[in-house]
């Protein structure tokens, strides 16, 4: 079999394999009940999130799909979640741009050092530290300090709007990729339960939500 074929999208699979593969899902959700409530698949351990003072925002969940040919890899993430992410993506991306080729080859170039065992083979690699670099661009301001002052601005001043929703994400090797952005502190496996639940009454179709998430504390 060619390695073409090893690693072919989920939608492209024969009916029959797919349908394998929703049962294999089915016997594991199954198993995991008593850990996961018998209607979605966790492979992180829920309980650590018991603590009230620990907050759980995001994770990556498997659970049926109506079609018996089809189940869905989902990320669930808090609205919080989404809103540091879109912040941080804008700020590192306009970061990114202010700097000249030259200075982004030497700012983002990773040095290692070759690790040894007692026969003088080489065994692994450790990463060099380097001194941080002011850039005229940021005023002075190093890369990452540069990125953290426009997260700061850009949360305080123009920040981006989350709405929660249900997101199609295509080429996923193994099942349906989805995206879902819930409106709470914290998840919980009541949470999952709830937005897989309701998901699959607005037919497992995409949806956003018209009203934006307030951050007001």
């Amino acid at each position: 079999m060619s390695l073409h074929r090893k690693h072919r999208n989920f939608t492209s699979l024969s009916r029959r394999c797919r349908r394998k593969k929703v049962l294999a899902l089915k016997n594991l959700i199954h198993k995991e009940r008593y850990r996961c409530g018998g209607l979605f698949y966790d492979e992180c351990d829920i309980s650590q999130y018991d603590n009230p003072d620990r907050v759980w925002g995001w994770s990556d969940i498997y659970f049926i799909g109506r079609d018996p040919a089809e189940f869905w890899n989902a990320e669930i993430i808090t609205a919080q979640v989404a809103f540091n992410d879109a912040v941080e993506s804008r700020a590192f991306d306009e970061a990114y741009g202010l700097l000249s080729e030259q200075e982004r080859d030497s700012e983002f170039q990773r040095e290692t050092r070759p690790d040894y065992n007692a026969n003088g083979e080489i065994v692994s690699h450790t990463l060099i530290d380097r001194q941080s670099k002011g850039y005229r661009a940021f005023g002075g301001l190093t890369f990452s300090q540069y990125v953290q002052k426009r997260e700061e601005e850009i949360a305080r001043d123009t920040p981006p709007e989350v709405h929660r929703r249900y997101q199609y994400l295509h080429g996923f090797t193994y099942g349906l990729g989805l995206r879902i952005i819930v409106d709470v502190t914290s998840l919980s496996q009541q949470v999952i339960e709830e937005a897989i639940t309701d998901f699959r009454l607005r037919g497992e179709c995409e949806w956003c939500s018209p009203e934006c998430v307030s951050f007001e504390t």
